[in-house]
């Protein structure tokens, strides 16, 4: 590939489709920085924050940091489910304020034996849940938050009105690396 031009990509989907692979095997072969929301969040629920307000805060330090690393040249992978209707929109205002393209990618997979094996065989951080009835244990105290479930592993993802793919990723990760690769090369270009 060509040397490509600064961007901000948002990753999304639901948890256990392949995102954080899929953003690390792109910032690996761009050279971009990874976000990832769950570290993040996961950081602020250890230092106390409640759950409630654990998610705002970490998205909070993930659009800082994103900010931060555009304007010192970088490319920004935000590696978040995208569950929430503002989070596109936050982070168009980011690459519009630093002039870079914002670029979305949104990871599937259909297969629901193959998300629960997912689920079921990572390392859990503190932040992530198993379903979307089987909270953290973090937010036993609180009500599901705005996120909408579509059924017991999915929740809605939401996304930009144009200028975003989505990806499957029950296939190989060197395909869906390929197709993102493509996509990106095209929209920095």
């Amino acid at each position: 590939m060509d040397e490509l031009r600064c961007f901000l990509l948002q990753m999304a989907g639901t948890p256990g489709s392949g995102k954080s692979t899929l953003a690390m095997a792109i910032g690996w072969a761009v050279g971009a920085v990874v976000i990832d929301h769950d570290v993040v969040k996961s950081a602020v629920l250890s230092a106390g924050v409640p759950w409630d307000r654990a998610g705002p805060a970490a998205y909070q330090s993930d659009f800082a940091l994103a900010r931060d690393l555009l304007a010192q040249g970088y490319s920004v992978i935000l590696d978040s489910a995208c569950h929430y209707p503002d989070i596109p929109e936050k982070g168009a205002n980011i690459a519009s304020e630093a002039a870079v393209p914002y670029l979305f990618i949104e990871c599937l997979c259909a297969d629901d034996a193959e998300l629960i094996r997912r689920r079921e065989g990572r390392p859990r951080r503190r932040s992530q849940m198993a379903a979307a009835n089987r909270f953290s244990a973090d937010a036993a105290d609180y009500a599901p938050s705005e996120a909408e479930p579509i059924d017991d592993l999915r929740w809605r993802t939401h996304r930009p009105a144009a200028g975003c793919i989505e990806v499957d990723m029950t296939g190989s990760v060197e395909d869906a690396l390929e197709r993102s690769l493509a996509y990106i090369e095209l929209a920095t270009r």
